[in-house]
């Protein structure tokens, strides 16, 4: 199916029941950057959660798991060994504090870097096809850890059924390689320009000011280089 024919969404009910009133005939893709963001969530919220039933207070800044809060939000690609054994290391100091703690803790680490390999298989990513064959293998890799190992973590539980939800989403997305970040990156700079703006006196102006902005990428240059003026160039 070609890409034009498919349509890049983030993971709302809402935004897929307007998408297919809309677009009868195209495909949904979920975006990968929010299927990224909700295996984040899930781990985060994890942490939260064991912190506070471990310690009944708020968390702090010395806390073990407190340390490594960034860390755990690294995909498997991009950390480090250092990064790794820190991670290791906390969880070990965990399992001595209390072992239920660093299970849901360590079991939603996991389940996030299983889900990240799984959006990995993405052409955006690594410039190659990939095939359902292995989408399936990685997704059914994922959502067997959470069936197994993370069947006592409500949040892992409610992550692998929101992806097991969305699958065929995602399939598409991964199979075609596309995502809405350019949609995401013209609505930044239309939120900028509106935020500039101080004010709104003149709406239709603003809008001719937001147009202009979230379409320089794709608009020809007017004043070629070497006819520019020396004192702008």
């Amino acid at each position: 199916m070609e890409t034009r024919r498919a349509t890049a969404i983030d993971m709302s009910t809402a935004y897929k029941a307007v998408a297919r009133a809309a677009l009868p005939h195209a495909r949904l893709a979920v975006d990968p950057f929010h299927t990224a963001q909700l295996g984040n969530k899930a781990v985060s919220d994890v942490r939260r959660r064991v912190s506070h039933q471990l310690r009944h207070r708020r968390r702090r800044a010395t806390d073990p798991e407190y340390t490594i809060k960034d860390l755990l939000l690294w995909g498997p690609g991009t950390l480090s060994d250092r990064g790794r054994r820190c991670i290791l290391q906390t969880l070990t100091i965990l399992e001595d504090l209390d072992g239920d703690t660093a299970h849901a803790l360590r079991t939603a680490w996991n389940a996030k870097n299983l889900l990240l390999e799984l959006l990995a298989l993405s052409p955006a990513r690594t410039g190659l096809a990939t095939t359902r064959t292995d989408i399936d293998r990685h997704l059914t890799r994922f959502l067997d850890y959470c069936a197994t190992f993370g069947k006592d973590v409500p949040e892992v539980v409610t992550l692998a059924e929101t992806i097991s939800d969305w699958r065929n989403e995602i399939a598409t997305a991964l199979l075609l390689g596309i995502s809405n970040a350019a949609a995401e990156a013209v609505n930044r700079v239309t939120k900028l320009v509106y935020r500039t703006a101080f004010g709104l006196r003149n709406v239709p102006n603003q809008q001719r000011r937001a147009s202009y902005a979230g379409s320089r990428s794709t608009r020809p240059d007017w004043l070629p280089a070497a006819t520019a003026h020396p004192n702008f160039g």
